[in-house]
């Protein structure tokens, strides 16, 4: 398994389950849903244009109580038992999702971008595909994924947009791509 990756591999995912009983092998099977290891071509359109631009721009758009609702959902995603690590040692809490954030000042620890956005949503509310902004999207990382053995401790994680977290093989510092604010 690669160190870096937030998710399992289908074959990874099929490996552990061979591992299990069958019972628990068929509700792991019916539940999985792997990341893909590449991203997939970004499609033709136009990219929507930002709604942050700076960190001076999202705090003066944003008010505490909706950036405290944002990272308290960061934790909840961070906090929730995993199909290969389970639960994690340590929960976090909104005000540690805060801190890394706001030390991050809102940038990607690996390829600098400017990552403060949500997944967009299309006209009938439903997620969108974000090939095309997936670094202006906001994401807590672990240094060490939390199935190789990493926790939900500070140290281990870092502010970080979807695009890196989901690839690392497409982490690279300076990135202008897939809707990156530099």
């Amino acid at each position: 398994m690669e160190g870096d990756r937030e998710a399992p591999t289908a074959a990874e995912l099929l490996a552990f389950a061979a591992t299990l009983p069958v019972e628990e092998r068929e509700k792991l099977l019916a539940a999985m849903h792997p990341a893909p290891l590449a991203p997939e071509p970004v499609g033709e359109g136009t990219v929507p244009d930002p709604v942050y631009r700076s960190w001076a721009d999202f705090l003066a758009a944003t008010t505490t109580a909706q950036r405290m609702a944002w990272c308290s959902r960061k934790a909840r995603r961070a906090n929730r038992p995993r199909l290969m690590s389970g639960p994690p040692g340590l929960r976090i809490t909104a005000s540690v999702v805060w801190e890394v954030l706001d030390a991050a000042a809102g940038r990607c620890g690996d390829c600098g971008s400017f990552a403060v956005e949500g997944r967009p949503s299309g006209p009938d509310g439903r997620p969108v595909a974000w090939a095309a902004i997936g670094r202006r999207i906001g994401s807590l990382g672990h240094r060490l994924a939390r199935f190789n053995g990493g926790d939900n401790d500070r140290d281990n994680l870092y502010w970080c947009c979807l695009w890196c977290n989901t690839w690392p093989s497409e982490r690279r510092p300076g990135a202008t791509d897939h809707g990156a604010v530099v």
